[in-house]
């Protein structure tokens, strides 16, 4: 019996080793904990207006059956018109209160992303200290814990405070799982293939977040989406401890360039630019769009998701098949192109009079948001590789918060406009706002770029301690060699 647990001990531990040694098992793992913040993110998005709806009609139902009772006369006649004229305030009150719950819902939503945002800056200095595996599993456990308390709220604040928690956690697991990605593949080709594949990952829970949210809120209620996507965030975090551990690495970053410095790079800048504006047109659709189609269109609650399911799907074949596309035409060129495309979808979007109609806009919206993602992020490592530290905690950390900020600004912005100038008017804003950053992406046609053949540099690259071991020949990677080395 002892030699069979020092056999099985054994092989557990050999197991583990060649776990945590594989890239394609780290890979997966980013996906997944991508995939179910995403999911929890998108889900929530056709349940929380339909649910505040419901909670303001049940209060005010409520409300008006203690005034018909505490004000019934004898007279038969005139408790007819009475009745008559609460019917009337009341149906006045309900065609109202979908313009009201604009800035409520728009807080709400916006809620997850201003807490990420002060978050963001703390994580990445952060993942220098204790190693981006530590921060991953951190991250999906608050998010484990952001949705248990969505199921188990049933008020406004109790909603917000879960939805401000998920902040916490997508600030770390996104941050250390891209950085994760981008120090396991060190070259550019095997970066540009791997962070398409875990920006799938958010493809694909946005892609089934929407519907997913829509349809498990119509049958089967509020509580049981959030109780499965808590059971899925559970097996994650038992998969990375054994996977990666939760032993702090030390040395994780010998030396890093600090973000105050890294926002100094005109070329960082043009990129989370970029990131931010493409997030942020999809931002201002989260809160409104819903209420829009349920104030302008015959639908059912179910439907509420299926409108966004064009965004993802479209994001999901931005992300995944267009990386290399990206490297090989060139990113600023794709980039340029993809926020032309969403400034135009955006503009069209207003038009569409029934569900089908939305079709094309959200498509080409996800589509532009995939492929600026796909050739952004990349890039970002580039540039850290070649001008600064090959540290990838901060850089990462500039754009989350450039993706906190289109999240925190948009929805909160976006009922407020709508309530001032309506839905049309915000559409044509971003699409304006849109086309005038457009020349800005041509300054990234001059930013470093990396070939099959090497990389030219535009300063000399310091490798990292990861790949300083029989991978690097002199001052600059041997892209060439790590290349081959990945065919």
């Amino acid at each position: 019996m002892a030699a069979s647990g020092a056999s099985w001990a054994e092989w557990l531990t050999t197991t583990r080793q060649k776990a945590e040694s594989s890239t394609r098992l780290v890979l997966s793992i980013v996906f997944i904990t991508n995939m179910l913040d995403n999911l929890l993110l998108t889900s929530v998005v056709p349940i929380i207006p339909s649910f505040l709806l419901h909670l303001d009609k049940e209060a005010f139902d409520e409300a008006n059956n203690q005034t018909t009772a505490q004000h019934v006369p004898t007279n038969g006649s005139s408790s007819n018109n009475l009745v008559d004229e609460s019917l009337v305030k009341h149906a006045f009150s309900l065609a109202a209160v979908a313009d009201s719950e604009n800035s409520r819902v728009g807080w709400l939503l916006s809620s997850k992303a201003i807490v990420q945002l002060i978050a963001n800056p703390f994580v990445g200095p952060l993942c220098s200290r204790v190693g981006y595996p530590v921060m991953l599993f951190c991250g999906c456990f608050v998010i484990f814990l952001s949705s248990l308390v969505f199921a188990v709220s049933q008020t406004f604040v109790p909603l917000l405070l879960a939805r401000g928690v998920q902040g916490l956690g997508s600030a770390a697991s996104s941050i250390a799982g891209m950085s994760l990605v981008a120090e396991r593949y060190p070259d550019d080709r095997g970066r540009s293939k791997a962070m398409g594949i875990a920006m799938g990952g958010a493809a694909v829970g946005i892609l089934f977040g929407y519907p997913y949210g829509g349809f498990m809120y119509t049958f089967v209620g509020k509580v049981t989406p959030f109780l499965i996507i808590s059971a899925l965030t559970l097996l994650d975090l038992v998969f990375q401890f054994f996977v990666l551990g939760l032993q702090p690495k030390e040395g994780a970053a010998t030396k890093f360039t600090p973000l105050h410095i890294l926002l100094r790079d005109p070329y960082i800048l043009v990129a989370s630019g970029a990131v931010m504006l493409t997030t942020m047109s999809m931002a201002v659709l989260e809160p409104t769009v819903p209420l829009w189609v349920m104030k302008t269109m015959h639908v059912e609650k179910w439907q509420l998701g299926l409108v966004f399911l064009p965004d993802s799907i479209g994001y999901l074949i931005g992300t995944n098949c267009f990386g290399l596309v990206a490297r090989r035409v060139g990113r600023w060129i794709c980039t340029l192109a993809c926020i032309l495309l969403i400034s135009v979808c955006l503009v069209c979007l207003p038009f569409a009079n029934e569900v089908p109609q939305l079709i094309l806009p959200h498509l080409g919206l996800g589509l532009g948001l995939g492929i600026t993602d796909a050739a952004v992020m990349p890039l970002l490592a580039l540039l850290v590789d070649t001008r600064h530290d090959s540290f990838y905690g901060c850089v990462y950390a500039i754009v989350q918060l450039a993706v906190c900020l289109a999240y925190s600004v948009g929805p909160s912005m976006a009922g407020i406009i709508v309530k001032a100038v309506g839905f049309p008017w915000l559409m044509r804003g971003m699409a304006i706002i849109n086309i005038i950053f457009c020349p800005f992406c041509v300054l990234l046609k001059q930013a470093p770029v990396a070939t099959d053949e090497g990389i030219s540099l535009n300063t000399a690259v310091d490798a990292s301690p990861r790949y300083t071991e029989d991978k690097v020949e002199d001052s600059s990677f041997s892209y060439g060699r790590l290349d081959e080395e990945e065919d």
